[in-house]
């Protein structure tokens, strides 16, 4: 399968790319500076000549680019898998949620992120559209979670984890595992992907510690407190206690 990728700079499209590689597909890259999202006649071109079977979008960019990939999907009857985030629920919201949850997002990134499903959504139904959680890597450089632990500690010498957060999340590599599965697959519409069954912030936190032997000085607290984390039974992910089995 040939799988046109957006965000190949970002952080989980790179991963993605190699997953899908590994099993066997073919990865056509967008550059931006070549074809701009906003030229309409640009997109539908290249497009057109490269003849994906797929595309996974996972760039940020304006909605309006979303919707125009939706539809032309839609048009020449290509896969599209759009990634949303778990941000879509205000943190006023009290989860875990399942995909049928109605999101009211409180924050800026959540609503563009709900603005993007809905698009894609309306001019294209048989998208799949996969909320995802904070992502987890292994090492400094990149947005996710461990190198946001790594400047937390370097700024205040130590990371206050709170017992009340139940945050969604998973691994890199294991979002890519789920994303790839979904895609080869005969299926569309709205899914989470999320591999924590139920640890803390602050378990989460301890367990990476030792994982990646980073001697963060980790601290318990008691806020936020806080449950957002995202059930589907639908999509196969590795558990967060699989890979903290032995820490």
């Amino acid at each position: 399968m040939d799988v046109l990728v957006t965000g190949l700079n970002g952080t989980v499209a790179p991963v993605l790319a190699r997953t899908l590689e590994a099993r066997g597909h073919r990865i056509i890259r967008w550059d931006r500076t070549l074809v701009p999202p906003d030229n309409e006649d640009r997109v539908r071109s290249f497009i057109d000549a490269e003849s994906p079977h797929a595309i996974a979008h996972l760039a940020t960019g304006p909605p309006e680019w979303a919707e125009l990939l939706a539809r032309v999907a839609q048009e020449t009857n290509i896969r599209l898998l759009y990634t949303s985030s778990v941000s879509v629920y205000g943190d006023d919201q009290s989860g875990p949620f399942a995909p049928d949850a109605i999101p009211t997002p409180g924050s800026e990134y959540g609503k563009y992120k709900l603005d993007c499903e809905h698009r894609i959504m309306l001019v294209n139904p048989r998208s799949i559209v996969v909320r995802i959680g904070w992502q987890i890597g292994w090492e400094r450089g990149g947005n996710h979670m461990v190198d946001h632990l790594h400047k937390m500690h370097d700024e205040q010498g130590e990371i206050k984890a709170s017992t009340n957060w139940y945050q969604a999340c998973s691994f890199l590599e294991d979002t890519s595992d789920s994303l790839t599965t979904l895609l080869e697959a005969d299926t569309f519409g709205l899914y989470h992907l999320d591999s924590n069954p139920g640890l803390s912030f602050y378990e989460i936190v301890s367990k990476l510690n030792h994982l990646i032997q980073a001697s963060w000085n980790v601290q318990p607290d008691t806020q936020p407190s806080i449950n957002n984390r995202l059930l589907d039974d639908r999509v196969p992910v590795r558990s967060l206690r699989d890979v903290f089995r032995n820490v």
